[in-house]
């Protein structure tokens, strides 16, 4: 039963030696360990503000790259609709043209047509004239000889006017 109840002898060795101890314990194992335990503190602190700071530019980061992207999809769309617009520009500059030189050529065409029916009239009035002379001088000719041969004459004649 002494140990339920102890002398002061017991009690002092006791107390001196737990504070021996715990001096010891607190010098050489306290120390360090909370120091560590700070260092560790402030490094995850330091990495956890560090992530937030990345955080923060890769979120800046991605909100430019949008911007930039947007900005490019609308450059993009501009060039596009100027394009089109040059290219339907272009093209009613080109259908002009071409436009133009039909009309041009359709009424060169229709000049020579023109030109070459007038002179066509002109041969014919000429060819009929001279047919004409012509026959009136066999019919001259011949009138006196004999009528069957002048109806014969004329028949030729006008057989010969339509061939030519």
């Amino acid at each position: 039963m002494e140990l339920v109840k102890p002398d002061i002898g017991l009690l002092f060795w006791m107390t001196t030696c737990f504070l021996i101890l715990l001096f010891l314990l607190r010098k050489f194992a306290w120390g360090p360990i909370i120091n560590a335990l700070n260092e560790r503190e402030e490094g995850i602190q330091s990495a956890l503000e560090k992530a937030e700071e990345a955080k923060k530019q890769i979120s800046e980061a991605t909100s430019k790259v949008e911007e930039i992207l947007d900005q490019g999809k609308r450059e993009k769309e501009e060039m596009v609709k100027a394009a089109q617009l040059e290219l339907a520009e272009y093209k009613k500059q080109q259908e002009e043209k071409i436009s133009l030189q039909i009309q041009s050529k359709l009424e060169a065409a229709k000049d020579d047509i023109g030109q070459q029916r007038r002179a066509a009239l002109e041969d014919l009035k000429v060819a009929a004239g001279t047919l004409s002379i012509e026959i009136a001088k066999k019919i001259l000719k011949k009138e006196l000889e004999n009528e069957a041969q002048h109806d014969s004459m004329i028949k030729q004649s006008i057989k010969d006017l339509e061939i030519k």
